[in-house]
C-alpha cells in the first residue's frame, strides 16, 4: 500500500515542489525572524562540508551504528518520527537520513545566534525551520503548513513529537502535531529511534559511547472520517509513539507500549 502511495504521489510532488520553491515563509522567533523557502539541503555546498566535518568528528567521539536503514524508502514523502535525548540528535538524524533530503522542525531556541551561534548556523545549513511551543495558534499553524509543503515536495519531514529533549532518557508525553500533519497529508511515517547520545555529558565525551540510530518499518495512520476530535488525536499520537517505542530499548520507552 505504501509503495503504491509513493507512485501516485510522485508527479504531484514534483509539481508542488516547483510551486513552493519560490514562496518565502517568515517564522517569528524571540528577537527576530527566520526566513525560509522550500529547497533541497543536499544541493548546498555548505551541507556537504558540514557532513564531512561531522562524520570525521563523530568517528572520533562516538561509536556510531545505524540499524534498519533499508526501511527508509529511497524516494517519496515520509515523516520521520524521532525521539530526542541530546542537542546533537538532529545532526545525527540528518546525517543518517542522507543521501535523502530531510527538513526538520525544531524548537525556536536552536535558531538564536546568542549566546552561541553554532546551532543557528547548522539549522540554516540544514534548512530546518522553527516552531514556537508556546506560540500563537497562527504561528503553530504556519509551522504545520510548512511541514505539509516539505512533504508535498517529496522530501523527508523530521519531527520530535515530544517537543523537547527528555531529561530522563524515556519518551515523554507527545504533542498532537505529528498526527495532524500525517492526517492532513496522508503521508506514511517511519520511526527513527536514537539512544546513547544522553551519555555525551561531562566525562562521557571521553569514553566514546556507543550511539545507535534505528529505523523501524514505515506505517500509515488509520483513516479518520471528518475532523479528528481531541480524543482521537491523542489515540493516534499514542499509536505513533508506540511505533517509536518499538524501535527503542525498553528502558527508553517511558509510558508508551510498543505496537
Amino acid at each position: 500500500m505504501i509503495a503504491e502511495w509513493f507512485k501516485t504521489q510522485k508527479l504531484f510532488a514534483r509539481g508542488e515542489q516547483k510551486r513552493a520553491e519560490g514562496q518565502v515563509y517568515y517564522f517569528p522567533i524571540k528577537g527576530g525572524v527566520v526566513k525560509r523557502r522550500i529547497s533541497r539541503p543536499t544541493v548546498k555546498l555548505s551541507l556537504k562540508i558540514a557532513e564531512l566535518g561531522f562524520r570525521a568528528l563523530f568517528k572520533v567521539l562516538i561509536r556510531y551504528e545505524v540499524r534498519g536503514k533499508e526501511n527508509l524508502p529511497p524516494e517519496g514523502p515520509i515523516i520521520a518520527v524521532c525521539n530526542h535525548l541530546h542537542m546533537l540528535d538532529p545532526v545525527l538524524h540528518i546525517l543518517t537520513i542522507l543521501p535523502r533530503d530531510s527538513i526538520f522542525m525544531a524548537k525556536e531556541e536552536l535558531f538564536q545566534y546568542l549566546p552561541v551561534p553554532l546551532f543557528r548556523i547548522l539549522m540554516d545549513i540544514a534548512e530546518a525551520f522553527p516552531v514556537r511551543r508556546r506560540g500563537s495558534p497562527e504561528e503553530r499553524q504556519q509551522a504545520i503548513d510548512y511541514a505539509v509543503k516539505v512533504l508535498e515536495a517529496g522530501m523527508v519531514f523530521g519531527i520530535y513529537p515530544e517537543g523537547t529533549r527528555s531529561r530522563t532518557g524515556q519518551l515523554k508525553d507527545a504533542y498532537h502535531g505529528c498526527a495532524l500533519i500525517a492526517l492532513r497529508t496522508g503521508a506514511p511515517l517511519i520511526p527513527v529511534g536514537i539512544w546513547g547520545t544522553e551519555r555525551l555529558t561531562g566525562a562521557g565525551w571521553l569514553k566514546r559511547p556507543k550511539v545507535i540510530v534505528s529505523f523501524g518499518k514505515p506505517f500509515e495512520l488509520p483513516p479518520v472520517e471528518g475532523e479528528a476530535s481531541e480524543r482521537r488525536l491523542k489515540e493516534l499520537t499514542d499509536y505513533i509513539m508506540g511505533k517509536l517505542a518499538a524501535v527503542l530499548p525498553p528502558e527508553y520507552r517511558g509510558s508508551y507500549q510498543p505496537c
